[in-house]
Parts: C-alpha cells; structure tokens; sequence
C-alpha cells in the first residue's frame, strides 16, 4: 500500500513575486518567457505561472503596495518554482538588466503564496467551477 501524502512528504516549493515588462501582453507570452529562462538555468524541478495581472488590469485587479508602487507600467505575476531551484532563479531574476534581458524581475519571494500575493496586492483570483 502506498504511503499516504502528508505535508512533510509533499515537495518543497517556493513563490516569487515578479514584475512583468509591458512587451509581455497574455499570460502564454509569459509562459513561454519563464520556460526559456528556466531552460537557461538548467532548472530540474518544475515551476508553474500562478496568478498573473497584465499593466491593464492593474488598476482594477491590484492595489498599490510600497512594493509595487514604483512600477505603475508593468504586469505582475507569481511564480511557483521548487525549492532546489528558487535560489538559482532568484539570482538570475534579481540582476539589474533582468528586466531588460529576460522580461522579469523578481520583486519578492516566500514559502506561502499569501505572503507574495498581499505584498503584491494581488487578490486571490475566483475559482472556475467545472
């Protein structure tokens, strides 16, 4: 019999926070984005783009935290990672041109999706019922 998941058996994750440049206009540019960067970092585990709210949507889909204010003209986005690979995606999007080279930078980072949307000021998007 298979043992059953529990939480100390699930696999570790982190959350980051990103700032997404206005040349990105869907959430599948975006995607494809990450893929190329996680590809560039040899990345092992998985990721997965959670919540994502384009420059548009920002005024009604976001409020302004110190974190954002800043950066009125672009998108943001959280990003699911693995643990093992956090540290090396973090680096990679912390740089000063990330930006400009990859259409990201990371804004903040943490073990709990929560912590990330509210320092985004991101509200938890609606379930779609099947």
């Amino acid at each position: 019999m298979a043992k059953r998941l529990t939480k100390a058996r699930r696999p570790k994750r982190r959350w980051l926070g990103l700032l997404v440049d206005k040349r990105h206009k869907s959430r599948a540019e975006v995607e494809t984005s990450i893929s190329n960067v996680a590809q560039k970092t040899e990345a092992s585990g998985t990721w997965r783009l959670m919540d994502y709210c384009p420059e548009e949507q920002r005024e009604t889909d976001a409020e302004i935290t110190d974190l954002t204010a800043l950066h009125p003209e672009h998108g943001l986005a959280i990003l699911r990672v693995d643990l093992i690979d956090a540290q090396t995606i973090r680096r990679l999007l912390e740089d000063d041109e990330a930006l400009a080279t990859h259409g990201f930078v990371s804004l903040t980072t943490s073990g709990k999706i929560q912590l990330v949307r509210r320092r985004l000021g991101l509200r938890r998007p609606k379930r779609l019922k099947k």
